[in-house]
């Protein structure tokens, strides 16, 4: 990949000379940015909070280009005086961002009577982790936690996870389907064309999801493995009021 980017760097410059004088400097540095990753257009380029330094987004990754075009980096950017991560705090406005365009296809377990926390898992029913999870779906909703399934068979596609978790969302009933599937009992095969199983997995990826499962709370911050139900709550609990102490 750095070689890649080395490469993308070294093109500016020769693409320079044939840029005109007015051009912006977002403009300049966009020809950079749309050769970093071929295929794929970069949504913005502009200022960082870091002075002399642009900030390129790709769905939910972000880099640091300075603004002559030489120097690039990827990492998270710290305000130190109010000890924020800056980055983070955009990646976690882009991964809801992004969820929103799927929240049609959710499986919803919904809390009972007032809901103190959302939830968005993504799951994999053949994850031994994801069944101790779900095993708690009962509890967790009468704790006031939503929870909200997307898929991720981690084996990829094609694999029996992928039809499993196809199954699920083209059953009729997808939340009894899930229900069994996450007790190791068989669900009737039916892999419809039009399920949402690999937006959902091709989504994962792109918001930096990597095993299951992934929770995802309400503010884009990732909360990867499995607690218990009175566990869970206090950890979220415990984030929600540092992320209003904080004013995030």
């Amino acid at each position: 990949m750095y070689r890649h980017l080395i490469a993308s760097v070294l093109a500016f410059f020769a693409l320079s000379a044939g840029l005109h004088a007015e051009d912006t400097v977002e403009q300049k540095l966009r020809t950079v940015a749309d050769s970093l990753f071929p295929g794929q257009k970069a949504d913005f380029v502009q200022p960082s909070p870091l002075p002399g330094v642009y900030q390129i987004a790709y769905g939910a990754r972000l880099f640091y280009l300075s603004e002559d075009g030489r120097h690039l980096f990827s990492g998270d950017l710290y305000d130190l005086e109010q000890d924020a991560n800056l980055t983070e705090q955009w990646r976690g406005k882009a991964r809801v961002a992004a969820l929103a365009k799927e929240e049609n296809s959710f499986i919803v377990y919904p809390a009972k009577g007032q809901n103190r926390h959302t939830l968005t898992v993504f799951t994999d029913v053949d994850c031994i982790y994801c069944r101790k999870l779900h095993a708690g779906i009962k509890e967790m909703n009468e704790l006031g936690i939503t929870v909200r399934y997307l898929a991720f068979p981690r084996a990829g596609i094609p694999s029996p996870s992928y039809d499993k978790l196809a199954s699920v969302w083209c059953a009729k009933d997808q939340r009894k389907a899930m229900d069994i599937a996450k007790r190791e009992e068989p669900v009737k095969a039916n892999v419809c064309k039009d399920n949402p199983v690999a937006a959902h997995l091709k989504l994962g990826h792109t918001l930096g999801v990597d095993s299951t499962p992934t929770l995802m709370l309400e503010d884009g911050t990732l909360l990867p493995g499995y607690l218990p139900p009175q566990a869970l709550l206090r950890e979220l609990d415990r984030m929600k009021l540092a992320q209003a102490a904080s004013g995030s």
